[in-house]
């Protein structure tokens, strides 16, 4: 019992202060039509098994374009309204496990996607993607009164998973463990509402947060990875996009 209530107890930071990019054009739409948007939060995502290799409608690998060029698409198409908001902020969901590869060759996982023990690499490089796109978006808006702010929420127990096939071994050891030791969807949110609130860090942009406070990633980001996959990407979804 003590162990449960420590579990229960235990803190994590707290917040003080879909498939098809043509669903995005549908609903900047609306959020054009006058009305002020002082924060984006770039939060939607997929998790898809490799054997279950899928691709969106606009023929991009799942993972790709849904959860950096959708997130690209929707943010570039919201800027102008950003900008006279301002000050503003983008928030994107990012996730620990950044640890994938720009492969400029096999975006769309043409060449296949080895996996990396039990990472799904397309995942992988999708939140990879989100870091770079968070950082080179930081650098663009110098100055301009919108901040970004790239946020790892932590293993949160969500639906992100609910594709992988579930055994008799998840139901009934996974799933209590999941319960105890995992974060719930409304801690996971906190840093997310951190950065999309806080007065705080109104003089901060481009970094990543975990946790409520600024994380370390030790991933080494270069500036001609970042600068190209914006190009690549702006050319994929078709949209004129900040210098």
């Amino acid at each position: 019992m003590g162990l449960l209530r420590k579990c229960r107890e235990r803190t994590w930071g707290k917040c003080k202060d879909t498939s098809s990019l043509q669903g995005k054009v549908f609903l900047v739409t609306g959020a054009n039509s006058g009305i002020e948007i002082h924060c984006l939060i770039n939060n939607a995502g997929v998790y898809v098994p490799l054997k279950n290799s899928s691709m969106t409608r606009d023929g991009f690998e799942i993972h790709f374009g849904v959860n950096h060029l959708g997130h690209f698409l929707l943010t570039n198409l919201l800027l102008d309204r950003l900008k006279v908001s301002a000050p503003s902020r983008i928030v994107i969901v990012t996730s620990k496990l950044m640890s994938g590869v720009i492969d400029f060759s096999n975006l769309n996982g043409e060449k296949g996607l080895p996996a990396k023990g039990r990472m799904n690499p397309g995942y992988c490089n999708s939140k990879l993607a989100n870091v770079y796109f968070g950082t080179e978006l930081a650098k663009r808006l110098k100055d301009s009164g919108v901040n970004v702010y790239m946020v790892c929420p932590g293993f949160a127990y969500t639906g992100l998973f609910r594709n992988v096939k579930r055994s008799w071994f998840h139901y009934i050891l996974f799933s209590p463990v999941a319960l105890l030791f995992l974060r719930t969807a409304h801690q996971g949110a906190q840093t997310v509402l951190h950065c999309a609130t806080d007065a705080s860090l109104s003089e901060e942009s481009g970094l990543i947060y975990r946790d409520c406070k600024i994380y370390d990633s030790k991933v080494e980001l270069k500036d001609d990875v970042a600068e190209n996959l914006w190009a690549v990407s702006a050319n994929l979804v078709g949209v004129d996009t900040i210098k």
